[in-house]
């Protein structure tokens, strides 16, 4: 029969493996995050830039009027798309985690399954001697 003590340190080491894999996939959400961050900024800055050129070239109250109208809307599309994909990726971190969840919950099982099938064989053998 496995010893109590070997049973802990194999739940021991898959719970710190699970750690592990749940702290590489939040740096790896981290890393996406900040890239979309930066992406983001470039895209604004771009814009920024454009929008300074489109003014500059502004020569009437009514084609001041026009620009903002579509600077407002670009705007607001750009922080639409900011969202929906920071909700995305929130989407896809939770989907990793439950599936790590789910696969370390599945380890767990097979091995308990393994660990008490073993014991019982165990068991089986040492009355057999015993009789």
């Amino acid at each position: 029969m496995i010893q109590p003590q070997a049973e802990l340190f194999d739940l021991y080491r898959a719970g710190l493996k699970t750690a592990a894999d749940m702290m590489k996939a939040s740096l790896e959400s981290a890393e996406r995050v900040q890239n979309q961050q930066l992406a983001a900024i470039r895209t604004a800055l771009d814009q920024q830039t454009k929008s300074a050129g489109e003014l500059g070239r502004a020569k009437t109250l009514d084609e001041l009027l026009a620009f903002q109208t579509r600077l407002a809307g670009a705007q607001f599309e750009r922080a639409i798309s900011f969202w929906g994909e920071l909700a995305q990726i929130a989407a896809e971190n939770q989907s990793k985690a439950i599936g790590q969840i789910q696969e370390q919950a599945r380890n767990w099982l097979n091995e308990a399954a393994e660990g008490s099938s073993a014991g019982v064989r165990n068991s089986s053998k040492q009355e057999r001697k015993s009789a």
